[in-house]
């Protein structure tokens, strides 16, 4: 059963939205959701003017206060991956979701030794998800903070 929301309920509500950017270096270019959506979702030439590289994206998430973004809740970076044809790599992301999973187990797990030799396994994978989630720099930080950021690049 349902019941019903009253009007204080209404007006206090939080509304929450995100952003998505393409940071390079200290340079800052919003895309679209739209843009996102179609290059998580497979379509050829979703971001052709980043093909054939690796690029650092920032997902903004934010509270809004009457449709205008108020409170930065959380940034979230990750470098991905970009064919040649636009695309991202799936087997780079396969690897990204392959360190996420073994960063939830392993973090339970203690490193096994048996006398000199050492398995460093959960190190490397830390490592690793440490290159691929990298943090913000100070100046593109400052740019998304300040909404200070570059034109959308020519999609």
């Amino acid at each position: 059963m349902l019941f019903p929301v009253c009007r204080h309920e209404k007006k206090n509500r939080m509304s929450i939205s995100h952003r998505v950017f393409v940071v390079e270096e200290d340079a800052v270019f919003p895309i679209s959701q739209k843009t996102f959506t179609a290059l998580y979702s497979g379509k050829v030439g979703a971001l052709p003017k980043f093909a054939g590289q690796t690029v650092k994206i920032a997902v903004v998430v934010y509270t809004l206060e009457q449709r205008k973004p108020k409170t930065i809740i959380q940034i979230d970076c990750e470098r991905i991956r970009i064919l040649g044809d636009g695309t991202i790599d799936e087997n780079y992301e396969h690897e990204g979701l392959h360190l996420a999973a073994n960063r939830m187990w392993l973090s339970e797990a203690k490193p096994k030794s048996s006398g000199n030799v050492v398995d460093a396994k959960a190190q490397f994978e830390e490592r690793q998800w440490d290159q691929r989630h990298p943090n913000l720099s100070g100046p593109s930080h400052k740019r998304i903070l300040d909404g200070n950021y570059s034109p959308p690049p020519s999609l």
